[in-house]
């Protein structure tokens, strides 16, 4: 379509009137024959006639040329171009307005993938017109617009050749939610995505019916997919969170998955733990299949190891390494509290008789180190124990209760058994509430210790809990035969669980998990004979010896499986009255020592009394090593997201099918005129049409010139 823009109209009109003059004054010019009668001249009225005719033929020039000319100069001046129609243009053509979303998930770090992508992409702008609009989206598991929507594609193409994969797993979603957002206020022209990719099905796991792009945005797919793509990787790996020092040693194991149509003989996968290897085990695969390597890792001193497993390179390598870490303990350190030797009835007695003789007896399978007191102990001698027990404790000072918090909120285990001595209030005021450190509130003590015919039994356990698993099965211990002739009846708090209870309802034994890694269990009766009789049940010292196991050794669950992008909260170092001064520091390195420092924010609420560190630039996959002035360092490890290990993909036509929003044919939709004409003004702008109509005008010119002076 020929078009002008109103504010040009007319010069338009000025060139036709002028090119009209030479046409008028050529007719109001034009000389009339007179007719002339000579003698017989035949030969000079041939000779005449001829030149008459050339002489109109040559002003007939001269008059096209001159009419021609100044058409041009007035249509120059005017501006032309050309469009299609605008309501066309608005659905299927003219300026095109194209947002290139490139896939940087790490599944594209296979086999060169990713460069193809790239030039693919450059291919893509190569297409585009002086007049379109380009816009670059880099894509993984969230959406980068590196590049909004214009026409400046030197932007785009710098942004193209620096670009990079991640470490991070696939969600094309984002992405094509954040291109139609782009797209949607575009009036006129265009709207179409290209997605630039491996397809993986992975990236398509969160799409729901509302995803759909919106009915007038074209959607193109851009397959760079390796044909037949053959990877190993590490999905999985149950790693013991503590190796104890045992007659027998810890297994850990690695599961490698084979996502590729060949099998696998003679795989080597290898354990490094501390950068040394420590042994290797041949693994055979089928198609898409997978297998266990099962290492067999002890130690002889006691630290916290960091390592990983390893696979041989392939064409995607990032999956083939899974990091852990690891505590070894030659023995668990349990400290019990309890009060001076007391007389009841007939026996002077110590709370602690029974689990001292409980917890150093002879063992193939746990180590103890057991050590007792009647004072909580001070703070460096709590940071190297394992399991503090509260026996039957009547009072803790401030300062002692401080340091109890301070000790679980850094992992420690603790165990509160009541009798007579309890102080409730103290507990309450002190360890208590809702955000307090005991998973109840005790209520007041039931029965009598001394009448030995009433009793109550443990009705309900809850035998899926790590301290009860090993009872589950038939002649493992029978709880329901201790009899408890006297306890305390209690509240949990919100967040406490009851694992153990009595006949008649009330909590037996509760847990309650405090800043993050540290657990507390309370048992509401007394860990000795003097309100029970469980003490010379066979079920007594398994039960200890569990529930020892459970707070020192933790469960897998509880160990931090952080991955790519994750937050990890750090705890701040340890402060001996347990209060936060706003000053605390810690650096972190990650695994190519780039150092990030960390300011505590006293303001801010943290897993313990101490407060938290947050670090989030967990980019590359590794081991992360943690310093503060003063306090031992310590790791933690990041891993990739295994599912993008799996590089099958989906169809290009169901995906297209999929994405494809509905539209409502039977209604035309119009642009407005301010926008058709905002439209034309912008093509006008990129077209040069008048350029060339005055290098027309003086080309005339200069021939009208060569041609008057000849006629």
């Amino acid at each position: 379509m020929f078009g002008l823009t109103l504010s040009t109209l007319p010069f338009a009109i000025a060139g036709a009137i002028g090119a009209s003059i030479p046409l008028i004054l050529h007719l109001l010019n034009r000389e009339r024959a007179r007719r002339l009668i000579f003698s017989t001249v035949r030969f000079i009225q041939m000779s005449h006639q001829t030149n008459v005719r050339r002489h109109k033929l040559k002003r007939l020039l001269l008059l096209l040329m001159r009419i021609l000319m100044l058409a041009l100069l007035g249509l120059a001046f005017a501006r032309p171009f050309f469009a299609a129609d605008p309501v066309f243009t608005q659905k299927t053509g003219g300026k095109r307005n194209a947002v290139i979303i490139l896939d940087t998930s790490y599944s594209m770090q296979y086999e060169g993938v990713f460069e193809i992508a790239k030039k693919e992409a450059v291919k893509l702008l190569d297409g585009l017109d002086v007049s379109d609009a380009a816009a670059l989206i880099l894509s993984s598991d969230n959406a980068r617009v590196v590049a909004p929507l214009g026409s400046e594609f030197s932007h785009i193409r710098a942004a193209l050749n620096s670009a990079k994969t991640t470490y991070e797993h696939t969600d094309y979603l984002d992405a094509l939610q954040t291109a139609d957002e782009i797209l949607e206020p575009i009036p006129i022209g265009e709207k179409q995505v290209y997605l630039i990719g491996d397809m993986q099905k992975r990236g398509w796991e969160n799409f729901i019916e509302t995803d759909k792009l919106s009915p007038n945005v074209q959607m193109n797919f851009v397959d760079v997919r390796a044909e037949s793509p053959q990877n190993l990787a590490i999905t999985g790996m149950s790693v013991p969170p503590v190796v104890l020092k045992e007659q027998r040693a810890s297994q850990l194991v690695a599961r490698v998955h084979n996502f590729g149509d060949e099998a696998v003989e003679n795989l080597q996968v290898r354990l490094f733990i501390d950068g040394n290897i420590i042994d290797t085990v041949e693994l055979d695969i089928e198609p898409d299949d997978l297998a266990d390597a099962v290492f067999k890792v002890e130690f002889a001193d006691e630290a916290t190891h960091t390592g990983w497993v390893e696979l041989p390179e392939d064409a995607l390598s990032v999956d083939n390494k899974r990091y852990f870490t690891l505590q070894s303990l030659q023995s668990i350190k349990v400290h019990a509290v309890h009060d001076k030797s007391r007389t009841s009835g007939r026996y002077q007695t110590v709370e602690t008789f029974f689990i001292k003789k409980a917890l150093v007896s002879e063992s193939d399978t746990l180590q103890i180190d057991f050590t007792e007191s009647t004072s909580v102990p001070n703070a460096a001698t709590l940071a190297r124990l394992d399991v503090l027990i509260l026996a039957d404790v009547a009072e803790l000072s401030t300062g002692e209760a401080a340091r109890v918090k301070t000790f679980v909120a850094a992992g420690g285990g603790l165990i509160v058994t009541v009798g007579d001595n309890i102080d409730t209030d103290t507990y309450k005021q002190r360890l208590g509430g809702e955000t307090g450190l005991m998973p109840c509130d005790f209520v007041q003590a039931v029965g009598d210790a001394f009448d030995r015919e009433q009793f109550r039994v443990l009705a309900t356990v809850r035998y899926e809990h790590p301290i009860f698993a090993p009872f589950k099965e038939p002649n493992h211990g029978d709880f329901g035969k201790a009899r408890f002739y006297r306890l305390f009846q209690a509240v949990p708090t919100k967040d406490a669980t009851v694992i153990a209870a009595y006949d008649d309802g009330s909590p037996a034994l509760l847990e309650k998990p405090y800043g993050g890694l540290g657990r507390v269990l309370c048992f509401t009766s007394t860990i000795d004979r003097e309100w029970n009789d469980l003490p010379i049940r066979a079920v007594y010292l398994p039960f200890l010896h569990e529930s020892i196991k459970y707070l020192a050794l933790k469960s897998e669950g509880t160990t931090p499986d952080y991955r790519i992008g994750d937050n990890v909260e750090l705890k701040a170092p340890e402060v001996e009255n347990g209060d936060v001064t706003g000053d605390e520091e810690v650096a972190v390195f990650d695994p190519n020592n780039v150092e990030t420092r960390l300011r505590l924010d006293a303001n801010i609420p943290g897993g313990s009394s101490q407060g938290s560190f947050f670090y989030n630039d967990t980019a590359v996959p590794g081991i992360y090593s943690v310093h503060a002035s003063g306090a031992d360092s310590y790791a933690f490890v990041v891993n990739v997201d295994s599912t993008e290990s799996d590089l099958a993909a989906r169809d290009v036509e169901e995906l297209t099918s999929m994405l494809k929003g509905a539209s409502d044919e039977s209604v035309e939709e119009k642009p407005a005129a301010e926008l058709v004409a905002q439209y034309h003004k912008d093509v006008e702008k990129n077209q040069g049409v008048w350029v060339y109509l005055m290098l027309a005008v003086f080309a005339l010119a200069v021939t009208e010139m060569f041609f008057a002076n000849r006629v």
